[in-house]
């Protein structure tokens, strides 16, 4: 988030997610990257800032939902345990997607998704009610029309010579083109960028060294 024409930076979800009622209001529009790169502490901290507070009316457009794998029997269990433990350990649960999966979504939270996982969803009314059938090169245009208001992407970030350089990195998707449409005036939002010290650096024009 920016004051100014810098920007301004938090080590607390929960005081982030204060910010941005305080900035965009307590309708909020959130839109994150369709696959991977999704700010998943700040998606976390609005979803449960809103489960319990019924005033806040949050709306989460996105897609393919990652979880970590479930075992139904013991055999797979025991396949799936240490598998899971490798490769999810560092990740945090989207909450919105627990909350979905056991049909257990506020009243006050709607979650409207472009894909999802074959099978996923089968059971999960919410998600059969708000799914968007639609390409993903027509997703930005929805989510525009809708009005997002704040926009989270996971982003890495490099110090060189004292400056401080950030990479949209993981699957920026239609981020880019989010940003396009707010320097075009087409879209008004708060951008969260919520660094991952573990994402490659995209270099992109700043040519920086490796590490």
């Amino acid at each position: 988030m920016r004051s100014g024409n810098a920007p301004v930076h938090f080590d607390d979800a929960d005081r982030l997610t204060d910010a941005i009622v305080e900035r965009v209001g307590r309708n909020i529009v959130l839109a994150l990257p369709l696959g991977l790169g999704k700010a998943n502490h700040v998606a976390n901290s609005v979803f449960n800032r809103a489960a319990s507070d019924a005033s806040i009316a949050l709306r989460i457009f996105t897609a393919l939902t990652l979880e970590k794998p479930r075992a139904k029997q013991e055999l797979e269990r025991r396949f799936l345990d240490p598998v899971s433990a490798r490769l999810f350990g560092g990740y945090p649960a989207l909450a919105y997607g627990d909350a979905l999966r056991n049909n257990r979504m506020p009243p006050n939270v709607e979650v409207d998704e472009f894909f999802f996982l074959a099978g996923s969803r089968l059971d999960v009314a919410a998600s059969q009610r708000n799914y968007i059938s639609a390409n993903y090169t027509h997703a930005i245009h929805y989510i525009i029309d809708r009005k997002v208001n704040v926009v989270g992407q996971l982003v890495a970030k490099r110090v060189h010579d004292g400056k401080t350089y950030y990479s949209l990195s993981c699957n920026p998707d239609i981020t880019l083109d989010l940003l396009a449409a707010r320097r075009a005036g087409r879209a008004n939002f708060a951008f969260i960028g919520q660094t991952n010290g573990e994402l490659p650096y995209m270099a992109g024009d700043a040519e920086l060294p490796p590490e």
